[in-house]
């Protein structure tokens, strides 16, 4: 408007750059890439300028108002083709058994070789309420459950699990370097794991490789799609709830929506169920505004903040749920 009434522009090359402005920053708040709370506030300014402008073009310029109305109907014309996470409704939660959710972390790294079918096991045994497991894609395209990039730390082997076929990663030992006792343990492959856990024990997924597509198709054919709840980047979030809106998706917060303020608008722009992060990165404050904007908040309680000091810390902010690599001191605790 400034321009125009200094005479650079007309007004109705005004309504031709307002319209391309929006759809540039509609565009872009789509992408979580781009989406930051300026966003978000900007997208409201916008909205109440071209309000006036519409009412104004109909009362003296007949002419512009198509280009009002245009203005004024965008926000359908670019998301018609896209359905955003924002449209769809929450994903319900996987019950859980205590008072908030008992998380091991990579399948109870410290009871058993991690991500193994000992360690899922044990966690059933102790009734934990989830299991967190690392899903990655072998060089033959199978989905396999290991937390590195590479074998060499947990087995006999070396390598990339993306580099090697799914029948020279079954050969490598995998629970020796854990205990002797638990010598010949294998790898397990992802839907080995879907069938231990049903109806025994819920999955936290965090997705490291691996079609999404091939995934939820898996936890369909074993009816796991109720017992799991999906971590994953930024940029993975909404394609999860394209593929399947009925999963829980979870990510760690970003440093820019690190604030009471702008927290919301990150749950709000991705429609998250949870949120996630290590436990000294939340405060009772952060945690209240995730709950007022409707997630639920799952804090890492690993090293320094993996026993009673930092469980009763985490307690104190009102968290939903604690992952550890001590399931059962956790459980201790609780009790």
């Amino acid at each position: 408007m400034l321009l125009r009434e200094t005479g650079f522009v007309s007004e109705g090359s005004e309504v031709a750059a307002l319209f391309f402005s929006l759809a540039v920053i509609q565009s872009s708040g789509r992408r979580r890439d781009l989406a930051t709370p300026c966003v978000a506030r900007t997208w409201f300014s916008l909205a109440a300028y071209r309000s006036h402008l519409a009412m104004r073009c109909l009362s003296t310029r007949p002419s512009l108002f198509l280009a009002a109305v245009l203005l004024l109907t965008a926000p359908l014309i670019f998301s018609s083709a896209d359905v955003t996470s924002s449209t769809l409704p929450l994903a319900p939660l996987p019950h859980v058994k205590h008072r908030i959710a008992v998380i091991a972390h990579r399948g109870g790294a410290t009871l058993a070789p991690e991500n193994t079918l000992a360690s899922f096991r044990a966690c059933i045994k102790l009734g934990i309420d989830f299991v967190e497991m690392d899903v990655r894609e072998t060089h033959d395209h199978a989905l396999v459950v290991m937390h590195d990039r590479t074998v060499d730390r947990t087995t006999n082997g070396t390598g990339a699990v993306a580099d090697l076929d799914l029948d020279v990663l079954r050969r490598l030992d995998a629970g020796s370097k854990f205990s002797p006792a638990f010598a010949g343990t294998k790898i397990p492959i992802f839907e080995d794991i879907l069938d231990l856990c049903h109806n025994r024990i819920n999955i936290y997924l965090d997705h490291k490789e691996g079609s999404i597509r091939e995934i939820v198709a898996l936890l369909r054919a074993h009816d796991m799609l109720k017992q799991v709840v999906i971590y994953d980047g930024v940029d993975e979030a909404r394609e999860w709830q394209r593929v399947a809106p009925g999963l829980p998706v979870m990510i760690s917060v970003p440093d820019q929506y690190k604030h009471e303020a702008d927290l919301p608008d990150l749950v709000k722009l991705l429609h998250l169920e949870i949120l996630d992060g290590h436990f000294l990165e939340w405060t009772a404050p952060l945690v209240a505004a995730a709950h007022h904007a409707g997630a639920k908040v799952y804090v890492d309680n690993l090293g320094v903040g993996d026993n009673e000091e930092g469980y009763r810390h985490s307690l104190a902010m009102g968290v939903d749920g604690i992952q550890t690599d001590h399931p059962d001191k956790l459980l201790t605790f609780l009790r």
